[in-house]
């Protein structure tokens, strides 16, 4: 029978409203069909019957499971809440445990623990709707052996019955050997408290004077704060100090939520806790998710925080403890941070990443590359399927890949080829990557970008009223190492009329999560420096859903100004004292000849460095884009060649960038022989060496620095003639 456990008890009750206890309270049932029901007696007494204690602070699950577990031919016990659960296990033996987590007071992780320690060894099956990878997790860390989701499936049940019905419960015997004193349980440590100090953070001055007074007489060291904000600033001037941090979930400035993501995020061994005035199942499963490590009510405070303090400190005792945990996560977050690189020297305020990663190891990824000094770069990202040291091994071998092959093949969707070939080698045909490519030429605000499996992005600009105008673009595709067809992966273009921001990010987090932190206005784009939003709007996404998958967040800023694009590009900021001139042209010979007459104009002695002549200045640049026009666009018709020209007191830089990959300066100037500036053609990077004070090549850019050179020129020829010789 495949028949959900709370269909049929919901047929049971609309049946029999007032009468379904005791018609079914002791009969078992088979089912035959969907409307026959059959009863058949079971002649076992309740104290023969296997017992099972069921926790859970809803009525309805209880009843529901009873239903279930009695038309079984098994006895059922039920305690709603995990105090109350503690005491039956005191008092009775069971076959079984069935254990909600969130539950008012003590919740289902401390009392699996507390009843771990008390020496009781019966199996206990976690019920709850928490069914995520970590969730799963924490419950087996915590002493569970077994999961059920919910809704709860009576079929399930019946057969985690099964699975455990041969195990041997623990005899009532054994429970009364445990060390006691007055009848209770003796705590297996021996703690003293005044060796942590708690960091309390409370606005009401009644509360908070209260629990502090509370914990100082328990022995702890405590200081107290009244918001979050500064909660947050005194933690990061001593973040060896506190130990424990109890937070009200409500308070202002940084909510309870902001902190525990905070904290968990890159101090894993401090302690946190959180409260709220009253018992609500979302804020507690929030809290659970973010890796609180106790949560209750205001009502509960004092009854249940050593307890859920005691439990912590004990579990950090163990194997696997918090601290082992810490060293764990850091060893991860810096394997992480190697699949997180910036691809320019320079700090950018174009492009700002933010990541959060789970404990265990992953595979998401991000990179962004440089390829000329005009605008032009690259950006992946990546997420390789699952959580394993292989997964990062993958990711790896993919930036490898990037590495060798990405200045040759910057058109994104080229690039996924070549790595798609690669991951469906015989060595690496069990994994697959979920990419998203893009080219950027900011100077001409215009992106292509390709996805392979991986989310679209969100492309966002500024209403007239400044709210965000939010635009979904399309992503899915193949993804890389399924298989070896190259066509199912998908492209587009973008166009920015204006200044905006583009999202990309891995399946981690959801187009309408940052789409509801944007339009909630916690988080302001219009800014001077991109820098820290990504960040901040991934904190926000943590506080409010929790984390389940590897989070990688990257916004990209487009400038409307071209001059604000050159410095965000190079990292400057404000004006400088001297005048930058940009010029553009399509690959070819007659356009360069153009580019070089527009520039020789500019080459007047009041602009150029003292000393220095603008016939070999104008010289050594057209060699340059004689070279960017063959070699670097290979005569692409379509691609263009970049020139800019920079002014400073007593020094001239010229920059002209192409397409291409770029080459390595100094293999190329051990190949120089001779250098006959008479010669006609193939000059190229001798004259430009020979000319200039100093040559630096950087990706498909090639700069040509002149300073002063206070020498006496024998012949100079006003710049309108250079201008004419070429």
């Amino acid at each position: 029978m495949l028949l959900s456990g709370r269909i049929l008890f919901q047929e049971r009750i609309r049946q029999y409203p007032e009468r379904h206890k005791k018609i079914f309270k002791h009969q078992k049932f088979s089912y035959d069909g969907p409307q026959t029901l059959k009863p058949q007696i079971n002649p076992m007494t309740d104290s023969d019957k296997p017992r099972i204690l069921i926790v859970d602070d809803n009525p309805f699950n209880r009843e529901l499971l009873k239903e279930i577990l009695e038309s079984e031919g098994f006895f059922s016990e039920e305690a709603p809440n995990g105090k109350e659960a503690i005491r039956r296990m005191r008092d009775s033996a069971f076959k079984l445990i069935l254990m909600d987590l969130l539950m008012p007071g003590m919740d289902g992780f401390e009392t699996i623990r507390r009843i771990r320690r008390m020496g009781i060894k019966t199996p206990i099956i976690i019920v709850s709707a928490m069914d995520s990878k970590e969730d799963r997790q924490r419950c087996l860390e915590a002493g569970g052996n077994d999961f059920l989701p919910k809704p709860i499936d009576a079929e399930k049940v019946k057969a985690l019955i099964e699975q455990y019905e041969e195990d041997k419960a623990v005899p009532f015997d054994d429970l009364n050997s445990f060390p006691r004193k007055d009848n209770k349980l003796l705590h297996p440590l021996s703690l003293n408290f005044s060796d942590y100090h708690v960091l309390l953070v409370e606005e009401d001055d009644i509360i908070g004077n209260r629990y502090c007074h509370f914990f100082m007489n328990l022995g702890f060291d405590v200081s107290r704060v009244c918001n979050g904000n500064q909660a947050w600033d005194l933690f990061l001037r001593h973040p060896h100090k506190f130990d424990i941090i109890i937070s009200n979930v409500f308070t202002s400035g940084i909510d309870g939520f902001g902190i525990l993501a905070k904290i968990k995020r890159d101090y894993l061994n401090v302690m946190v806790f959180l409260y709220a005035k009253t018992y609500d199942a979302d804020i507690f499963q929030l809290a659970i998710q973010l890796g609180a490590d106790g949560v209750t009510t205001e009502a509960e405070f004092e009854n249940s925080f050593i307890d859920l303090i005691e439990s912590a400190i004990y579990q950090s005792a163990q194997k696997g403890s918090r601290t082992q945990t810490a060293s764990t996560a850091s060893q991860v977050r810096k394997a992480q941070e190697q699949l997180i690189r910036y691809g320019c020297p320079e700090p950018c305020n174009s492009i700002d990443v933010a990541y959060s990663s789970l404990s265990d190891a992953g595979g998401d990824m991000a990179w962004c590359r440089r390829f000329n000094r005009a605008g032009r770069c690259g950006i992946m990202l990546g997420d390789v399927a699952g959580h394993s040291v292989m997964s990062s091994y993958i990711s790896a071998i993919s930036l490898g890949i990037l590495t060798s092959t990405w200045d040759k093949n910057q058109a994104p969707r080229k690039l996924l080829r070549i790595i798609n070939a690669e991951l469906n080698k015989p060595d690496y045909d069990h994994y697959h990557l979920c990419a998203t490519v893009l080219l950027w030429d900011r100077y001409r605000k215009k992106i292509k970008i390709a996805t392979a499996g991986n989310p679209g992005g969100l492309l966002v600009n500024e209403a007239a009223d400044a709210s965000p105008e939010i635009h979904e673009l399309e992503g899915g595709g193949m993804c890389l190492g399924l298989i070896e067809e190259n066509q199912l992966f998908l492209n587009d273009r973008i166009k920015f009329d204006k200044e905006g921001y583009l999202f990309l990010f891995s399946d981690g987090i959801t187009k309408a999560q940052i789409a509801e932190v944007l339009t909630s206005g916690s988080v302001h784009l219009n800014r001077e420096s991109i820098r820290g939003v990504s960040r901040e709007i991934l904190d926000r996404i943590l506080e409010k859903y929790g984390q389940n998958d590897d989070m990688i967040l990257i916004t990209l800023k487009s400038f409307f100004s071209r001059s604000d694009m050159v410095r965000s590009f190079r990292g400057e900021k404000g004006d400088h004292d001297g005048q930058e001139l940009h010029y553009e042209f399509l690959s070819s010979y007659e356009e360069a000849d153009k580019a070089c007459k527009w520039a020789a104009d500019y080459f007047t002695p009041d602009k150029l460095p003292s000393g220095r002549d603008p016939c070999f200045i104008s010289l050594a640049l057209r060699e340059a884009l004689i070279n960017a026009v063959k070699h670097g666009n290979n005569f692409n018709p379509a691609a263009f060649v970049d020139l800019s020209l920079f002014f400073r007191p007593g020094e001239l830089r010229i920059e002209v960038s192409d397409e291409g990959p770029g080459f390595n300066l100094p293999d190329k100037i051990e190949k120089i022989e001779e250098i006959n500036l008479l010669r006609s053609g193939g000059r190229g990077l001798p004259v430009m060496w020979s000319l200039s004070d100093s040559l630096e090549v950087s990706g498909g850019t090639i700069s040509l620095i002149f300073r002063e050179k206070r020498i006496r020129m024998k012949k100079h020829c006003p710049p309108a003639e250079c201008g004419k010789k070429f």
